[in-house]
C-alpha cells in the first residue's frame, strides 16, 4: 500500500494480512483507550479477519489480538512500509 498522504494510511485500510508499524494515535477522545489497549507508537499491527459487514476488524497488536470498530481503527496511524534492499 502507497498512501498519498501520511494520514491517510490508517489501521481501518490496512489490508488483510498485511502487517505495519503504529506511527501514532490521533488525538481525540478514542486515544486514551486506544494507548491504554497496547497501541503504542513502534508496535506492529496486522488486520487478521474482518467480518460479514466490515465492523469489527479482528486485529493483531504486538502480541494481543483486539476487536476494533471501523472509526476506532481509523484513529490509529499507520508508518508506510519499509522496503529492504
Amino acid at each position: 500500500m502507497n498512501p498519498t498522504q501520511p494520514h491517510d494510511y490508517t489501521a481501518d485500510k490496512l489490508p488483510l494480512q498485511v502487517k505495519a508499524h503504529i506511527s501514532h494515535i490521533q488525538p481525540g477522545g478514542l486515544s486514551v483507550k486506544l494507548l491504554q489497549m497496547g497501541c503504542l507508537p513502534g508496535k506492529e499491527i496486522e488486520l487478521v479477519r474482518k467480518s460479514l459487514f466490515g465492523n469489527p476488524l479482528y486485529m493483531r497488536v504486538g502480541n494481543q489480538f483486539l476487536a476494533l470498530r471501523t472509526e476506532e481503527a481509523a484513529q490509529i496511524i499507520l508508518q508506510p512500509a519499509q522496503t529492504q534492499l
